[in-house]
């Protein structure tokens, strides 16, 4: 008897086939997911801000408008603001500041180049050409030091344990 086998399961070629076509597609999809962050600790109130800095970054890319964070370390007030607004305006954004939880406050925020301004008043521009101004927010929260870190040509923010100073980062 003469019986044919017949063979099951593919090819190498068509096994290459299907994961070069998956690839080309993942090239294309990756841009979508670069700003997603999984393991960001979205409860924490520094996770909140971090994201909110992160938005502001890419916000002010999309809109072509230059956004301002404004804080208040005495006060706590964290407000943000663009380059559009006339004082009206501005005022309406400064007298609905963000709302910070009991057990986080924002210590001081550093800058490169400039030394302690001396009150405690900062404002952190985000420009409409994609890129922002070099700080570090340091916050104290749950009586843990942590530190923002926003670099100018990155678009996210990173959450650096404990208080990091301008020449740690050098």
């Amino acid at each position: 008897m003469n019986k044919k086998s017949r063979a099951s399961g593919f090819t190498l070629v068509e096994l290459i086939v299907v994961i070069s076509i998956i690839s080309v597609l993942l090239v294309f999809a990756f841009p979508m997911f670069q700003n997603f962050h999984f393991f960001s600790n979205s409860k924490s109130q520094a996770g909140k801000i971090a994201r909110l800095l992160t938005d502001l970054k890419e916000k002010s890319l999309q809109e072509n408008v230059d956004y301002f964070m404004h804080i208040d370390s005495d006060s706590g007030m964290v407000w943000i603001s663009d380059d559009s607004m006339d004082d009206e305006s501005y005022d309406k954004a400064k007298e609905n500041p963000i709302a910070l939880s009991g057990n986080f406050s924002i210590l001081d925020v550093e800058f490169a180049g400039v030394k302690d301004p001396g009150d405690k008043k900062y404002k952190i521009r985000f420009r409409k050409l994609g890129y922002s101004d070099f700080a570090l927010i340091h916050i104290l929260e749950n009586e843990n030091n942590l530190t923002l870190k926003i670099e100018p040509f990155l678009s996210s923010v990173q959450i650096l344990n404990g208080h990091v100073s301008l020449e740690d980062c050098s």
